[in-house]
């Protein structure tokens, strides 16, 4: 059985990895493209709806995590009576919440209009066509297959529902260039995703009906199923409602207090950053479905022993990213963007900190999700989501830009950090402290900060050459190289002493040597 995790723990690693570093290329490709043939607004209008529908996504309220939870188990222990009642319980659920987000969507596209700042919108596009056609993205999935991609999950191969997605975001992107290039009209580009969003619906589900014709959509849950699955939805929908409070309304905040420009400004950047964490999420959710069926059949003992090498592994490697964005964030927005685009240095490292602070929490949030601890974390997102609104709110006017980053950042360290490990070592590593964790987390943090500032002050000495020229762009590798380096460098100094160094150094090498 271990055997059987690493493995689908690799294959999904690769896969994703794949995945992450062309999705990584193919929205600077886009972005660049709506910049150059359409104008910066429209960044502005994307960032805008997408943050206007995740928002609406809530009313999907946790089910999916919530099904495939349910499903490790019985997925484990051969119980394909129990999977197919859970995939039909599934199916109706999914079918519910299609309806509700497109009833929500539809009451607020007479609304679109407030939340953006100055009336700041392109004059030649109608907007609410825009918003339908990205409301109809967002349907159009609960009422064909998605349902199914839980199978997937819950049997830890989610390596053919990623390569399935690298695919057709290829297509897709490669397609909305063209049509921008050939017709610069941004209503082409937007019809491309939903037609990408149905064809990748279908072709999952053929994908899961050959490879497990088990598991069909019959048969109902137990009552005492049903109420662990209401329990979990409960727990996941507030953490959701705080999630989105963390990332969509910083969007829509911006919109309303300073405009679509900032917020293509913002957008840039934040899609930069993001695509570094799809790349650190990839390690993370990967493995989600084999720490869970490790928490079903392993020892606290065993899944702490985890716990802790996968931390160190995690928050070494977001060490590095985090130094690399601090001496590279700049001379890459300048080379791509261009300097009118460009935000300043200030609060470029308030983005590599949100990047950071942001990371801090993600193994642990994986040990909470995965040992279905969403029932006893129910009261923390409530109050992060209001402090963070706040915040957001207040700061916003005072300082702008970093004021709504500030107002996440202060959430994530002491609400979602603090409070979230206080959750699990509480419920589930009972037998350990969390001090001892937090301390960890603090020493991460001040030994990342070293490597930034040691590398920024290498990189200094570096000459300034116009971005756009072969010279620069070799220039952005050789600061790469040093962050690298030396980052790794300081890194393995202050980690080597650490007890469970030579465990994370063994997960290492299990992943890079593949079987």
């Amino acid at each position: 059985m271990g055997d059987s995790r690493t493995r689908n723990a690799k294959r999904n690693i690769y896969a994703s990895l794949f995945n992450k570093l062309i999705t990584m290329v193919l929205p600077l490709l886009t972005r660049s493209a709506i910049i150059y043939f359409v104008g910066a607004l429209y960044l502005g209008l994307n960032g805008l709806f997408t943050s206007i529908l995740l928002l609406l996504s809530l009313a999907e309220m946790g089910v999916d995590s919530a099904i495939v939870f349910s499903m490790y188990e019985p997925v484990a222990k051969g119980d394909d009576a129990t999977v197919c009642a859970l995939l039909n319980l599934y199916k109706k659920l999914y079918r519910i919440i299609g309806v509700v987000i497109l009833v929500l969507g539809l009451i607020f596209t007479p609304f679109i209009t407030k939340v953006i700042h100055g009336g700041e919108v392109p004059t030649d596009t109608n907007i609410y066509i825009l918003y339908l056609i990205a409301l109809f993205n967002t349907v159009v999935s609960y009422f064909l297959f998605a349902y199914k991609s839980s199978v997937l999950a819950a049997t830890q191969r989610m390596d053919i529902t990623t390569n399935t997605t690298t695919a057709l975001s290829v297509i897709t992107a490669l397609l909305q260039i063209l049509l921008l290039f050939v017709f610069k009209n941004y209503y082409y580009y937007c019809i491309v995703t939903p037609i990408a969003t149905v064809a990748g619906n279908i072709i999952r589900s053929h994908i899961v009906d050959k490879m497990y014709p088990q598991y069909t959509c019959r048969g109902e849950v137990s009552q005492k199923l049903k109420n662990e699955i209401k329990k979990r939805v409960f727990g996941l929908c507030i953490y959701r409602i705080s999630a989105a409070m963390r990332y969509t309304l910083d969007s829509l905040v911006i919109s309303a207090f300073l405009g679509l420009t900032e917020l293509a400004k913002y957008s840039n950047y934040f899609v930069i950053m993001n695509a570094i964490v799809g790349m650190m999420d990839m390690l993370r959710t990967t493995t989600t479905a084999s720490i869970g069926n490790s928490i079903v059949l392993e020892s606290q003992e065993k899944n702490y022993k985890d716990f802790r090498r996968i931390q160190l592994v995690f928050m070494w490697i977001s060490g590095i990213c985090t130094v690399c964005m601090f001496c590279i964030y700049q001379p890459f927005m300048e080379m791509w963007m261009g300097k009118d685009m460009m935000f300043s240095d200030l609060i470029m490292m308030v983005f590599c900190a949100y990047f950071f602070c942001n990371r801090w929490g993600d193994i642990c949030y994986t040990y909470r999700q995965s040992a279905g601890l969403w029932w006893e974390d129910r009261y923390r997102p409530i109050v992060e989501a209001v402090v963070n609104l706040t915040l957001n709110i207040i700061l916003v006017q005072i300082i702008g830009v970093v004021g709504v980053m500030l107002s996440t950042i202060i959430g994530l360290l002491f609400i979602n950090s603090i409070w979230g490990s206080r959750v699990l070592f509480k419920n589930y590593f009972t037998d350990y402290k969390q001090s001892k964790y937090l301390l960890e987390l603090f020493i991460f943090t001040v030994v990342t900060a070293v490597s930034c500032a040691v590398c920024y002050g290498i990189c200094w000495f570096l000459p300034h050459v116009p971005s756009r020229s072969i010279v620069g762009f070799l220039l952005l590798g050789v600061r790469g190289g040093i962050c690298v380096t030396v980052g790794n460098l300081i890194f393995w100094a202050a980690y080597r002493k650490l007890p469970q160094y030579p465990d994370a150094v063994q997960l290492g090498k299990s992943v890079i040597k593949r079987k």
